[in-house]
């Protein structure tokens, strides 16, 4: 906006005073300046980091509404599966992630040294755990046709042991989501205990469960790769 507007007056400028190129260089050379200072004084007064903060508190909230409205579809969709580990878990995130938009709101968002390597790590834990189980849920489904299926070719023997092993590399597929799961849950639970603790933002940089935080996502991001 400052350049355009800087545009449009040395336009002006030129129109109305028809001026020699030595008074033309000198109002350029002032607007140029004019230009690059607005957006230094922006940041300097504090807009930006402003803009920045609300930026952050409208995506965590966009981001908490779409994370709670899928956990609940698919809680739903885990009863009807009758997956009830699957069923608890959804349960737990939900829980957890309620608490995690509770100690943004009432901690972080505003704060200006928020510990934004804790936040999007910890955002990045939840909506993998959220991914498992998505996968569980068509893990889930995937059961449910080898089953209805299954018991069509008892009389065909190649047919059954193909329909066995796909039962058994399935049901350890679904353990092992559930499984990695319970781990991802546990480091959020042990890092969210130390982040209620902390007296300031500077002891972040010390948690130790922090760092499990960290390898546990990196750990996530690989096997969802």
């Amino acid at each position: 906006m400052a350049a355009v507007l800087s545009a449009l007056l040395l336009a002006l400028f030129i129109w109305w005073f028809r001026p020699d190129l030595p008074a033309l260089a000198g109002y350029a050379l002032v607007a140029f300046i004019a230009v690059f200072t607005v957006p230094l004084l922006y940041r300097q007064t504090g807009f930006t980091l402003a803009d920045e903060l609300g930026w952050l508190e409208e995506r965590e909230a966009q981001e908490h509404e779409q994370l709670t409205a899928r956990l609940h579809e698919l809680r739903d969709e885990l009863h009807k599966l009758e997956i009830d580990e699957g069923v608890s878990q959804a349960t737990r995130l939900t829980a957890m992630l309620e608490d995690y938009h509770s100690v943004v709101e009432t901690r972080f968002i505003g704060k200006k040294n928020s510990p934004i390597a804790y936040l999007a790590t910890a955002r990045r834990v939840q909506k993998h755990a959220i991914q498992n189980l998505n996968d569980v849920v068509a893990v889930g489904h995937s059961l449910s046709s080898i089953s209805r299926n299954e018991g069509k070719n008892d009389r065909n023997d190649s047919r059954r042991e193909k329909f066995e092993r796909l039962n058994r590399e399935q049901s350890d597929r679904l353990e092992g989501l559930l499984t990695e799961n319970r781990n991802l849950f546990d480091a959020l639970t042990d890092t969210a205990v130390e982040v209620a603790n902390i007296s300031s933002f500077s002891e972040f940089e010390r948690l130790d469960t922090l760092a499990r935080l960290v390898s546990m996502s990196e750990i996530a991001s690989q096997s969802g790769k």
